[in-house]
């Protein structure tokens, strides 16, 4: 109910913002005005929602399945793709770039517009204060995004006054950072505390302060290299985890059901791009999360909505995740979707070749869990998160070591790189196991549908698994795939396949169940009586069971096998690690495992002098791949250029002082 009161709220003030730009054919075209606008409480806060608006427009599609596509994590799930920003082959006139450019500049407009009217209403000033400090911090947040995909852009900080006044020359980027920092650390100062805020959509401290450890990361990485911020990464990031409000969701999977739900977990997912509402309710405020990236479904069965499955995994990220990252089968698919309503899902091997991993879709967004209906093609309510508590304990302990050039003490890895850990092994107690495969040792027969499949016992909780019967011949049991394989067992639980016989229990006609390794359907409803079916053929009779159960074929069975983690529970030991390159080795692939497209591996990437290599590398990783080379082409059309974007040609045509990047 929240999210739909504020996104309601935004999105009818961002129409009175756009409603603004009819006053324009009343003044002269080369001439910007406040026109007599920001007179009021209410008319500060539909410019503020103008500029939120800036979030929604490129998180919707640009940085959403497209653009945060060129790193190492996914590409571009179409093999006929040969050109644009998806293969990693751009031009000056590339519409994604333009179009993100030209979003960020127009909301830095709109923010520095209302900065300029802020203290023109007659208004609480605590209020005041809050706007204040949300504008500074989106222009700012603008900015950041600018620079670390530009480098050098011009920094404005008033509204245009003229139509003509765009030849604006290109700031150094050490300069546009130390501005974000400033602008930021102003609206710590005046931004909401995280405990008096109810969404994720409106800006918070805590929200600044991971922020600010970001840029701060950026800023002492590549190209600006002013290894003095990594001081201030850790010190910002150091008073998110001081603050004591934040901590990790237990089950990393519920972080984005929740998303999915339009629900907030703000100790967990700190800030979030708002999206409301489906594609034709009429309000345009939604995205293409897990429409974009997603499992591929046609939209047959409205249950599973539609989904382009535009983006598949890299075997790097799949292999890169080590035996009983529970991160893995969450963030990557384990099944395929039917074509057809009901969906069937069919589920891929626990074990794949670089062949069969390059195959699976992003799953971390299922469009099964949505609770909007319609889940339509063209757009959803899931948000989109742009910083997580996981996060910020990352960045802390690469702040911590790289400061210094030295792997972090174990107290440092407990704070930080082991709680993310521990959560992605299932927060695993000593000494105690995953389940690691089920096997069928009796694959059983007369099946009707698939049997539930129920893990039970050994110490532990968790564990899940679905069946798959053959629909034609003896009908027996295909295979069991893994959904969970849940934790802390200390001995082999037992699996069931299929429900057991019951005295005194009204079975519908239909109903299989199981009673001394055989199978039985129900073939006349009734109420069972104490005596169960035994026969091996035939129909049992109803006075002498109460229902009538006929002899189907033989229960299936399967066994459990541990997976021994008993030395290895995730955690990170400071002995493990020979010297600080190991551990940043470690590290970034941490970092991808657990932040995996959250549209932030490119710009990772960069900052660590690592981008040109790594895709160099994925274009051999894929090039034996047969059918599958074509995730490669990102990797084979890298060059050093591609570290930053072009000016669009939009912007160099009218603004004759901006120059252009490197290489373009």
């Amino acid at each position: 109910m929240e999210k739909k009161l504020y996104i309601c709220i935004v999105v009818a003030l961002v129409c009175m913002v756009t409603s603004c730009s009819k006053f324009l054919d009343t003044v002269p075209k080369d001439t910007i005005t406040n026109l007599n606008y920001y007179e009021t409480e209410q008319q500060l806060n539909s410019a503020l929602a103008g500029v939120f608006q800036t979030l929604t427009k490129i998180y919707a599609h640009s940085f959403q399945g497209v653009m945060s596509l060129d790193g190492d994590e996914g590409f571009y799930n179409r093999s006929a793709q040969n050109t644009g920003i998806t293969v990693n082959l751009v031009t000056t006139s590339e519409n994604n770039v333009t179009t993100v450019w030209t979003a960020l500049y127009s909301g830095i407009e709109r923010a520095n517009l209302l900065l300029a009217n802020i203290n023109k209403p007659t208004m609480s000033e605590a209020n005041r204060a809050v706007i204040k400090g949300e504008a500074l911090f989106l222009r700012s947040y603008f900015y950041f995004l600018l620079v670390s995909y530009w480098g050098d852009v011009p920094l404005l900080l008033e509204p245009t006054s003229s139509v003509a006044q765009t030849n604006n020359p290109r700031t150094p980027s050490k300069e546009v950072y130390e501005q974000i920092i400033k602008d930021m650390t102003e609206a710590e100062s005046l931004v909401p505390d995280v405990r008096q805020v109810t969404n994720a959509g409106h800006i918070n401290k805590s929200a600044v302060r991971g922020l600010l450890a970001r840029v701060c990361l950026y800023m002492a990485g590549d190209p600006v290299k002013d290894v003095s911020k990594y001081e201030m990464a850790k010190i910002w990031a150091k008073k998110v985890i001081d603050d004591g409000f934040h901590s990790l969701n237990p089950d990393y999977r519920q972080v984005f059901i929740n998303m999915s739900q339009d629900k907030y977990d703000l100790k967990e997912s700190i800030w979030e791009v708002e999206f409301y509402g489906y594609s034709t309710d009429g309000f345009n405020a939604t995205g293409k999360v897990g429409i974009h990236y997603g499992i591929s479904h046609g939209g047959q069965d409205p249950n599973h909505g539609y989904s382009f499955g535009y983006v598949a995994i890299t075997p790097k990220l799949y292999f890169s995740y080590s035996k009983g990252d529970l991160r893995r089968d969450w963030t990557i698919s384990t099944y395929t979707l039917s074509s057809t309503n009901p969906a069937t899902k069919t589920y891929l091997p626990i074990y794949p070749t670089a062949m069969q991993a390059s195959q699976r879709h992003v799953a971390k967004w299922k469009r099964e869990y949505e609770t909007v209906y319609p889940k339509e093609q063209g757009g959803n309510s899931v948000n989109y998160p742009l910083l997580r508590y996981a996060d910020v304990l990352l960045m802390y302990a690469e702040a911590v070591a790289s400061q210094n050039g030295t792997v972090p003490d174990q107290d440092v890895l407990d704070q930080t790189v082991n709680q993310v850990r521990r959560r992605a092994f299932g927060n695993l107690l000593p000494n105690r196991e995953l389940i690691d495969t089920i096997t069928i040792s009796t694959a059983g027969s007369g099946y009707t549908s698939a049997p539930a499949v129920t893990i039970s016992g050994g110490g532990g909780a968790g564990g899940a698994a679905v069946a798959t019967v053959a629909t034609s011949g003896t009908r027996a049991l295909t295979a069991i795939y893994l959904e969970n394989r849940g934790g802390n067992y200390n001995s082999t639980p037992t699996i069931t396949i299929g429900e057991s016989w019951m005295p005194n229990v009204s079975y519908t006609a239909g109903k299989q169940v199981y009673n001394a390794n055989k199978l039985y359907t129900v073939t006349t409803a009734g109420t069972t009586t104490s005596t169960p079916p035994t026969q091996t053929s035939g129909a049992s009779a109803a006075a002498t069971t109460g229902a009538v159960f006929t002899y189907a074929g033989v229960q299936a069975k399967a066994t459990i096998t541990l997976t021994n983690l008993s030395d290895f529970k995730g955690d990170v030991k400071t002995i493990g690690f020979a010297d600080y390159a190991k551990f940043m080795e470690f590290l970034k692939a941490e970092r991808s495992r657990e932040l995996a497209f959250e549209a932030m591996r490119k710009r990772d990437l960069v900052r660590w002098g690592d981008y040109y290599r790594v895709m160099k590398q994925i274009a051999l990783d894929f090039a034996p791949l047969g059918s599958r080379a074509f995730g490669g082409k990102a990797g084979v059309n890298t060059t050093e250029r591609d570290v930053l974007w072009p000016i669009p040609d939009a912007e160099t045509t009218v603004n004759k002082a901006i120059g252009q990047n490197f290489g373009w």
